[in-house]
């Protein structure tokens, strides 16, 4: 039989994981929490290797690894560990939620977000848990067109916001709810929750999740038509932001996608198409609904700057990523202006 290694060792990895983890070099931290996780494992120590395999899942999606993310989460999922204790099936359901919707299945992503409110809820004394949980939810079904849905579950949200909760949390919170306003065309209410949640997250707590902030802000009041100086000071912070962090390839090209969408409705259709075109041929690192968007306005630019018959190819495109990713209320509105510029090509 061989011998127990040392358990300091692996407390010593968790250590040096966590601190690449902070230091956003996922790679080492993988790989560091990857030999924490196998000697955790060999000490019978397995609320040690609960934590790193998770890290482990975290690091991939960091990566862009979406596939083997969700592969390690699945497994940590049905693990006697987490089917004991109801806040690791929070986590690992809240975790598997976006990274299915990152990966496009918007309806496995909802199921999963539905599956961490209620182990949340089961939870005790984890209210910021339920919080994320709800946060997860919400962001599934308004990515999937469930709009109303979307905001019953803000609204039970909205209730759960107490002062208690930490200020990171909440901001997340409000930030998640005016989206979902931003999408309802409510921009008094979407611009009044991202005031709040840029009042509660701080870029010197998490200069990443700010970028991210920022950035989705610009998108949903982009979204919603909302073309005026705080919409474009957002971008400017995402990308400054952006800039020091560095980020994934999936994180330049999401943050590329919304600057271009900026250009699209300034009418700098050219200085858009120039953008968009580098982001579509990347179509495979982002979400298909992401990537969707991306050739939804490809189209639209090619058809303003007078090539309608290549913005109709890129629309049909478009329209075809939508429907994959189960969005079909986005599927409808690209059909509608595929209509439109085939009246305008006969006409």
């Amino acid at each position: 039989m061989s011998q127990k290694q040392q358990p300091g060792e692996h407390v010593f990895l968790e250590l040096r994981a966590r601190d690449a983890w902070n230091q956003r070099d996922y790679q080492l931290a993988l790989e560091t929490a990857t030999e924490a996780a196998r000697i955790a494992r060999h000490n019978a120590d397995d609320n040690a290797w609960w934590n790193m395999t998770f890290l482990m899942a975290e690091c991939l999606k960091k990566t862009g690894d979406y596939a083997s993310a969700q592969h390690l989460a699945e497994s940590l999922k049905v693990d006697a560990l987490t089917s004991r204790y109801s806040d690791l099936a929070a986590r690992v359901s809240i975790f598997l939620a976006g990274v299915m919707q990152g990966q496009g299945d918007l309806s496995g992503a909802a199921t999963e977000a539905r599956c961490a409110v209620t182990s949340g809820a089961s939870a005790t004394g984890s209210p910021e848990l339920r919080i994320t949980a709800q946060h997860a939810l919400i962001a599934a079904l308004a990515e999937s067109d469930r709009i109303d849905d979307a905001w019953e579950a803000c609204l039970e949200l909205a209730e759960i916001i107490t002062p208690a909760v930490a200020p990171q949390i909440a901001g997340e919170a409000y930030w998640a709810i005016g989206n979902v306003a931003y999408l309802r065309r409510d921009t008094v209410a979407g611009t009044d929750y991202h005031r709040r949640a840029a009042g509660s997250l701080s870029p010197s707590n998490d200069l990443d999740l700010w970028a991210h902030f920022n950035r989705a802000s610009a998108a949903l009041r982009l979204a919603a038509g909302v073309v005026e100086p705080e919409t474009l000071e957002c971008i400017e912070r995402a990308e400054l932001a952006a800039s020091i962090v560095g980020g994934s390839e999936r994180d330049k090209l999401e943050l590329s996608l919304t600057r271009a969408h900026w250009l699209f409705l300034t009418g700098q259709y050219d200085a858009a198409i120039e953008r968009l075109r580098p982001i579509c041929r990347s179509a495979t690192n982002i979400a298909s609904q992401t990537a969707a968007e991306a050739h939804q306005l490809l189209g639209q630019s090619l058809t303003h700057s007078g090539d309608p018959l290549e913005g109709l190819f890129q629309l049909e495109r478009s329209q075809e990523l939508f429907r994959q990713a189960g969005a079909l209320d986005r599927e409808a509105q690209v059909a509608r202006l595929i209509d439109d510029v085939h009246r305008s090509v006969e006409s």
